[in-house]
């Protein structure tokens, strides 16, 4: 959304930003009936005249549904939707919203602008789709432009700007407020052909024989648009990169010039997501020389049967094992992000991820995440033809909006009825726990038909070091902050206290090893 503001901006347009809730895995409340009528009396002040919303499968398609047709109800203004689910699923988007921009809006959305600032019609301009005369108009996608640097620097802080959190509204721009500053440098550069990604479509279906699709900007344009945003917010210490693997399918001498300029003129420590296969010792030896603090990696699996028969992904156990080595010996902290709930194969997926995640070398964090199946993604239509979901339920469009983001945070794959998944899972996250000794895992893996039978304990177990990983940062974990969000939020504004309780989820910690020894 702020790429689009910057482009209507340079257009002539003046885009107004409004961010409704922050983005929480595993912590999202929802939107509350207050938030909601703040959004709509916002949106009568401002008399925009045209609102667009960005929308997920997984996420926020509901959401973004539910406040499309409430904004035209209230306001009678037109409404534009955009996002990963507006590409994949345009027919469904469009009973909710009068357009739907397909692909890439950069151009597509300066071209809706414009038509309705003159009053012109609408209905022929490339990427989107509407209803002319209740037919829908299905426009193809124009060629991708392959000239990133053509674009205007994403807008950051300076544009109008409100923010709709805890009930309140205020006139703000989040992101100026935080530490971390997020961008990109690179579009549609994975690849990889994963059969749970819906990126793979958009490259081989939607925008094939649209021109080349994996596209870098500059490493000057990068470079500019932080120097630019530390200058707005000069508390940034963090760059993130949100590149779906970074420097992959870069134009040759692109790595070499962004690790100079970069440590030049910028000079902070960044992170980026990467590959097993695209973790080599001379790109993460370069990168960390710029300053490369941290890469989550997607292994998805440990089951190197699991990556090849389920998730098309042809990386042995030695290519993950290896990219491992590397990011350790060169000081990166490593992240490493896996599926638990896995239809196919399900035993050997818990199983081979567990085995993988001992081998890997301390200290790294795991992320553990559910399989959403979306749409056009190949596991979502053989989960559909083999009957082990309805068509409705692609995206977990079948579960409320809070239970999809907390799929994706480690605890709620404890609360899951079945015994062994429960043993598996807990054991699973004990194992990215740096300070769970290994020795007393491996026994829980040989006991594991003893354990399999009440996995209460191993679940306990799971978190103590959960609340003992999360009290440690002197904020209690996000179940506490669910049930008990006073004693949540008081805590985190009293320090002592948190490392008080700290000192006491240690010692609970001391003493459920010894039990369990």
């Amino acid at each position: 959304m702020r790429q689009i503001g910057s482009v209507l901006r340079a257009a002539g347009h003046e885009p107004l930003f409004v961010f409704l809730k922050e983005f929480r895995l595993g912590r999202f409340s929802g939107v509350t009936p207050r938030e909601e009528e703040l959004l709509l009396a916002l949106l009568r002040d401002l008399k925009p005249d045209l609102v667009g919303i960005s929308l997920t499968s997984s996420f926020t398609a509901d959401l973004a549904f539910h406040l499309a047709d409430r904004i035209r109800e209230s306001s009678g203004l037109p409404v534009v939707v955009g996002g990963p689910h507006a590409s994949a699923a345009p027919e469904e988007c469009l009973e909710h919203a009068d357009f739907v921009c397909v692909g890439e809006g950069d151009e597509a959305i300066v071209d809706l602008a414009d038509a309705l600032s003159r009053g012109e019609p609408t209905a022929g301009i490339a990427n989107l789709w509407s209803r002319v005369n209740g037919e829908i108009r299905r426009n193809d996608v124009r060629p991708l432009a392959q000239d990133l640097d053509a674009y205007p620097p994403i807008a950051y802080g300076e544009a109008e700007s409100y923010y709709i959190e805890d009930e309140r509204l205020r006139k703000v721009d989040p992101a100026a407020l935080g530490d971390m500053y997020q961008t990109t440098a690179s579009r549609m550069c994975c690849p990889f052909g994963c059969t749970f990604c819906a990126a793979v479509w958009l490259r081989r279906g939607l925008y094939a024989g649209k021109g080349k699709v994996c596209r870098y900007r500059s490493v000057d344009k990068v470079v500019e648009e932080i120097e630019r945003a530390r200058r707005v917010n000069p508390n940034i210490r963090l760059v993130r990169f949100w590149d779906e693997i970074f420097g992959v399918g870069a134009p040759r001498g692109w790595l070499d010039e962004f690790c100079e300029r970069y440590t030049k003129k910028v000079g902070l420590p960044f992170e980026i997501w990467s590959h097993p296969a695209a973790i080599t010792e001379d790109r993460i030896r370069k990168l960390r020389s710029a300053g490369l603090a941290a890469a989550w990696v997607g292994v998805e699996s440990g089951s190197g049967k699991v990556r090849r028969e389920v998730l098309n992904r042809r990386e042995t156990d030695e290519v993950v094992l290896r990219a491992a080595d590397i990011l350790h010996r060169h000081g990166v902290e490593a992240g490493y992000e896996f599926i638990l709930d896995i239809p196919w194969l399900a035993e050997e997926n818990r199983r081979g991820t567990f085995e993988l995640i001992m081998r890997l070398p301390r200290p790294f964090q795991v992320h553990l995440h559910s399989l959403s199946l979306l749409p056009r993604t190949v596991l979502a239509e053989r989960a559909v033809s083999e009957g082990l979901i309805k068509r409705e339920q692609i995206g977990l469009r079948d579960r409320p909006l809070v239970d999809r983001f907390a799929s994706h945070f480690w605890q709620h794959h404890l609360e899951i009825r079945s015994r062994r998944a429960a043993f598996w899972h807990s054991l699973i996250y004990l194992a990215g726990m740096p300070s769970v000794p290994r020795s007393l895992l491996w026994m829980a893996y040989r006991l594991r038909s003893l354990l399999l039978l009440c996995p209460r304990a191993l679940m306990l177990a799971a978190e103590i070091a959960g609340a003992r990983n999360a009290a440690g940062e002197t904020k209690y974990f996000p179940p506490l902050a669910r049930v008990y969000p006073g004693v949540a939020g008081y805590l985190s504004r009293h320090p002592a206290l948190a490392r008080a309780s700290n000192w006491l989820v240690r010692r609970l910690v001391r003493l459920a090893r010894r039990v369990f020894a």
